[in-house]
């Protein structure tokens, strides 16, 4: 299947990036949980209460449709009082895989009730990666805010029906609920690729280059679609992507001939024409400069591989 010619589109669907409902908390009281890091990039949302956050020494006062975001790798403490003791959130989840919410009875005092999921983040989804903050919260009376709680109305009620294809509907409903979350990042941050794709002058040159990536785009060419120089656009370029525009490229041309060669019948000719390159060769001195290993050699490996199943996870 082609990919969109739209860049978060063709990122997410070139990694394969896949989200999971998590066990949500219904918990009463004065307490505090600490999450420990994960791998994967982390979501939760208030459905109703109060609660604080804290990440890396930073504190946050969350209410009823707030939205979080934890980056991968990051530990984090959620609760009613903050500066007790915090209890470890695998105690309180043990045993609570196969269901929706997990109770967590700390005394009397109000009831507090959030769901949430995760993300994995690939390898190959450094670009977004390397775009997230430590936290992103976003709160909940903002429009984004709002269609996710709409959303997990809808989960809330896949989960409480089990009509048939619940579960898969449950997984769908919290990867829409993910591309909310990441389509909203652009307005929390100063630079990286989302705020790039945002950015009035280099967000034409991105899309641009994910558009036509076989074409033989100059410097210049670039910076004539961003409406600036080539010195200003190659500084602004480099400010909020991180990377020079045709290193930039380049990369993403490599990511789709990786993509390109797992397909059955690909050959290396075929893709080395596919992104414009005017010879197998130099293709493949492009392509090992970016990955350290030559192309036909990634097509072996492809073909060796055996073909992978995928089921959702709810835990």
């Amino acid at each position: 299947m082609p990919l969109p010619d739209e860049p978060l589109s063709q990122l997410l669907t070139l990694t394969g990036v896949q989200a999971a409902v998590s066990t949500g908390l219904r918990a009463r009281g004065l307490w505090a949980l600490r999450v420990a890091p994960l791998p994967t990039l982390k979501c939760n949302v208030i459905r109703r209460g109060e609660c604080g956050l804290e990440v890396a020494g930073q504190r946050w006062a969350l209410k009823t449709g707030d939205c979080f975001l934890v980056a991968p790798g990051r530990p984090f403490t959620l609760g009613t009082d903050l500066d007790r003791l915090a209890q470890p959130a695998q105690d309180v989840f043990a045993g609570c895989e196969n269901t929706l919410i997990a109770q967590f009875d700390a005394g009397p005092g109000p009831e507090f009730l959030c769901l949430g999921g995760r993300m994995d983040l690939p390898p190959a989804a450094a670009l977004l990666i390397d775009a997230l903050q430590s936290v992103t919260v976003i709160p909940g009376d903002s429009p984004v805010a709002r269609r996710i709680g709409w959303l997990l109305d809808r989960l809330e009620e896949e989960c409480r029906t089990q009509a048939p294809g619940s579960a898969a509907m449950a997984t769908h409903i919290m990867q829409i609920v993910f591309i909310e979350l990441i389509r909203a990042l652009p307005a929390t941050a100063a630079r990286g690729w989302l705020a790039a794709l945002a950015d009035p002058r280099i967000g034409p040159a991105l899309r641009a280059i994910h558009r036509e990536p076989d074409r033989a785009w100059r410097l210049q060419d670039l910076a004539e679609v961003s409406h600036l120089s080539r010195s200003q656009f190659s500084a602004r370029f480099r400010q909020t992507v991180g990377q020079a525009p045709m290193d930039y490229l380049l990369h993403w041309r490599m990511a789709l001939a990786r993509q390109a060669l797992s397909r059955p019948g690909a050959t290396v000719e075929s893709v080395a024409d596919e992104l414009g390159y005017a010879s197998p060769s130099a293709f493949g001195v492009a392509f090992r400069r970016v990955t350290g290993t030559t192309p036909r050699r990634v097509a072996r490996e492809v073909t060796r591989q055996p073909r992978r199943t995928t089921c959702s996870d709810t835990t």
